[in-house]
């Protein structure tokens, strides 16, 4: 497949800073995961890591500060609201790339905790949205496909039901359809992750306070209820626009925008914005909260190898990531998780004449492990080589489980 060379990136005069840059395919082989699956184990696991991440600190669990701004006297051993924010397909080329273009502006080199997560499913080495989402917000493995049910059909509780459950307040934000795998894993079961319909309604009893997404052109059309109807049935004040955001107070609120070219975020609600405004009703709740905050755009745009689209949701992910870290300095008692479920592209990255050549080896997933960063009370503990289920299990054991 053919390369995209990004042109005012000098990686000579870089050099110094991060002279480790990657020469050759960050991911094995790059092909379709039907036609040849690959097996790392953990040593080259950790290799990998090192090779694409020089860019970004390593830091001893045992020598992680507490969040400077928060002060060490107000630093919680357990936090009491957590912002876990997923990029979808967001590999170890994707976030190289990020510290490349964004440099000294990337708001994720803030993050003092920095983790590897694999991501194989119950059923493949090479997952998908749903399984990959139900792993982090279940603790338990799920084949791909499937949304929040163990292999035997079983559902388990996920951490936004945990949430639920605590007194909490809780969202879920993507840029995608609003049921889409990632954010439909943390708020219903089902055997598909195209049940739309099921997915929909589950959500929308989940408890959940927040939820915003695309997808305004699915509903009203063939057969199907006009969102006025299926958001007022459910007791959710409806935003389709940034003046009925701006206005919005009610105790739920719904989002749907119109859905966009390769899931990208929406022009006129970035995802930045849509994070503040879930934070903002979302902090109010004196038990805490959960918000899942998801750029997919890195996904799509990688799957159709459209590198313009995927240095833009690049830069959409760290703005929100930036949005969170923000409140988290602020407020002290706030466990931020940046990660991904996969990695999608098998995007690579070389050097020609001088510049940033960014190339594709698949239009699918693959195999790759992710990275995770962390930042505020309890970040320690998502430092090293995890399991994907890990993030659920940290998680449901702050908070009691």
């Amino acid at each position: 497949m053919g390369g995209f060379v990004l042109v005012g990136y000098d990686v000579r005069a870089n050099a110094e800073r991060c002279d480790s840059f990657p020469r050759g395919p960050a991911y094995a082989h790059g092909l379709q995961p039907s036609k040849r699956e690959t097996t790392m184990n953990k040593k080259t696991l950790a290799l990998l890591f090192l090779a694409v991440s020089a860019c970004m600190p390593i830091t001893d669990p045992a020598a992680v500060p507490p969040p400077a701004a928060a002060g060490a006297d107000s630093h919680a051993l357990v936090p009491t609201n957590i912002i876990l924010v997923v990029g979808d397909g967001f590999g170890f080329s994707h976030l190289t790339t990020a510290s490349l273009i964004l440099d000294k502006s990337m708001r994720m080199k803030e993050m003092p905790v920095a983790g590897i997560v694999e991501t194989r499913s119950a059923s493949s080495l090479v997952n998908d949205s749903a399984a990959g989402a139900s792993a982090m917000a279940t603790g338990v493995k799920a084949n791909n496909r499937v949304l929040s049910l163990d292999p035997a059909g079983t559902a388990h509780q996920t951490v936004l039901e945990r949430g639920e459950a605590l007194g909490k307040s809780t969202g879920l934000i993507t840029t995608s359809v609003f049921w889409d795998a990632t954010p439909a894993a943390f708020a219903s079961h089902v055997a598909s992750r195209y049940e739309a319909e099921e997915i929909i309604a589950q959500m929308l009893s989940s408890g959940a306070e927040f939820i915003a997404g695309a997808g305004l052109g699915k509903f009203g059309i063939e057969g199907r209820p006009a969102v006025e109807d299926v958001a007022s049935a459910a007791g959710y004040t409806l935003v389709r626009s940034r003046a009925e955001l701006e206005e919005a107070r009610g105790r739920r609120t719904l989002v749907v925008l119109p859905e966009t070219r390769h899931e990208i975020e929406s022009p006129e609600l970035p995802l930045a914005t849509l994070a503040t405004k879930a934070i903002e009703l979302l902090a109010g709740d004196p038990e805490g909260f959960f918000l899942l905050i998801e750029n997919e755009g890195i996904d799509g745009a990688s799957h159709a190898n459209v590198t313009e689209d995927v240095l833009a949701s690049i830069r959409s992910f760290d703005a929100a990531v930036g949005v969170a870290l923000d409140f988290a300095a602020g407020d002290g008692n706030t466990l931020v998780i940046v990660t991904a479920d996969h990695e999608t592209g098998g995007m690579q990255l070389y050097a020609k004449d001088g510049q940033l050549d960014i190339r594709w080896g698949t239009t699918g997933h693959t195999g790759a492990a992710v990275p995770l960063l962390a930042y505020g009370p309890g970040a320690e503990a998502f430092a090293g080589l995890l399991d994907n289920t890990d993030i659920a299990k940290r998680i449901f054991g702050y908070w009691g489980q």
